[in-house]
Formats: C-alpha cells, sequence, structure tokens
C-alpha cells in the first residue's frame, strides 16, 4: 500500500513525514498514542466480489440530516427536510443493500441524533464511505427562485474525489442545476477514518425544485443514479 516513506526535520523538536502510496485513492486513518509513541492506521481498499452483487464487501454509513426536533429547510408548504432527508435516505438504503453492500444509518426514524453521536457512529463502523443526507436552504435574502442544484461538500482530501465524481455524475446523469463543489469545515465532512462526503441534493425553498425533491418517482431515480455513482466510483478508485 505503501511505495515509500520520507521525512525531514522541519525545527530542533519537529519532523514532517511524507507517505507515498501505490495507489490513488486513501481510504482512511486513524491516529492515536501509546504513551508517547503516536500510531497512525492506514486503511486498507475495500475487496470488491464478484459483478452480480457489485458492492458486496462494501459497508457504508447513511446519516439522514436532522431528525426530532431540528427540522432543517422547509419547503415552500413547510414540509421539513428531515423528512425528505430519512425518506431518500432509507430508499438509497434499500438500493444499496440490494447490490451487496453492508449499509448502516445513523438514525431510521424522526428522531434526534446529535452530531457528536453520528460522528461516533462513522468512528465506530469505520465503513468503506460514508454519505450524509441533506437538501440545502437560503438566508431570508437568498434568490429561492434562481437558486438550485446539487452540492457536495468535503473537509479531508481523501473525500475530494469521491465528493466532485458523485456530485457530477448525479448533475450529468439526472440533468439537475450544479451548486457546485465544496471545501468545508463541517461537522459531517471531518471524519478521516474513511472518506466522508456531505450531500445537498436539492434547494428546499425552491418551488420548482422543491417539487421534484418530494416527487416519489424522482426520489426512486435519485437513490439509483446515486448508488450507480457510489459503484461507478468505487470501480475507478481501485
Amino acid at each position: 500500500m505503501i511505495e515509500r516513506m520520507d521525512w525531514r526535520p522541519i525545527l530542533p523538536n519537529q519532523a514532517e513525514y511524507t507517505f507515498n502510496f501505490r495507489g490513488n485513492q486513501q481510504w482512511g486513518y486513524k491516529l492515536r498514542y501509546e504513551d508517547t509513541t503516536l500510531i497512525l492506521s492506514l486503511r486498507h481498499p475495500p475487496a470488491i466480489s464478484a459483478a452480480s452483487r457489485p458492492l458486496e464487501g462494501t459497508t457504508i454509513v447513511l446519516d439522514p440530516g436532522h431528525g426530532g426536533e431540528e427540522l432543517g429547510a422547509r419547503g415552500p408548504t413547510g414540509y421539513p427536510e428531515k423528512s425528505v432527508n430519512l425518506v431518500v435516505s432509507t430508499l438509497l438504503r434499500d438500493e444499496l443493500e440490494a447490490r451487496g453492500a453492508t449499509v448502516v444509518m445513523t438514525r431510521e426514524t424522526d428522531v434526534a441524533v446529535s452530531l457528536r453521536d453520528r460522528i461516533d457512529r462513522i468512528n465506530q463502523v469505520e465503513p468503506t464511505l460514508a454519505l450524509s443526507i441533506h437538501y440545502n436552504a437560503l438566508p431570508d435574502n437568498g434568490d429561492a427562485l434562481n437558486t438550485a442544484g446539487i452540492g457536495a461538500f468535503w473537509y479531508d482530501a481523501q473525500a475530494h474525489d469521491l465528493a466532485e465524481f458523485l456530485h457530477n455524475y448525479l448533475v450529468t446523469n439526472l440533468n439537475r442545476p450544479s451548486y457546485g463543489v465544496f471545501w468545508n469545515n463541517l461537522a459531517l465532512t471531518r471524519p478521516h477514518v474513511a472518506p466522508t462526503v456531505l450531500l445537498e441534493l436539492g434547494f428546499m425553498i425552491n418551488p420548482t425544485e422543491f417539487e421534484w425533491i418530494i416527487d416519489p418517482a424522482s426520489q426512486q431515480q435519485l437513490v439509483t443514479t446515486l448508488a450507480d455513482g457510489i459503484e461507478a466510483w468505487l470501480i475507478q478508485a481501485l
């Protein structure tokens, strides 16, 4: 997995280590101390099995954003983001499991889950990848009629390619507007035990996009395309 490790002194009490990987994709890492020894653990890539079940051998954490009293964004009718996050995440879970993946949800009902608990769940499971599912909002002075599209957020470098790939895949294959791909230090982009991406799948407050967001047929098309994108990314990343 590692081709070479280089190091150089920076200051009398500091050194810089550079790991040169054999592959392009880094799959996650953990850091801990044992007394005064710093332990760096690097994740190996998943072992994907037969084409009939292309995601067998992978574990995916899905995090439906918000829940309980935390409503998230609201559509023109008052319909809360927390509800569509859960609907879409549940449909996506079923689609991924049908393709062989093991899927872990941070919530499966309308309950409040703290950001700390969501992060702890990702760190506990150590998945192949993790996706936090959201829909976007605008400030009070935002242009609701002219702001739409799919966005993706990443923090660690190992998640950049996944964020960009899934964003482009959804925009192209669903013919949806692009909001963009952004680096952001968010609670649900910070876990580094696996590539972790937060997806904003549309703007709740845009009346035209809202109709697409809550349409059951469009929701199923979205999760099928997203599962296709996850599968395609894993194949090219390996």
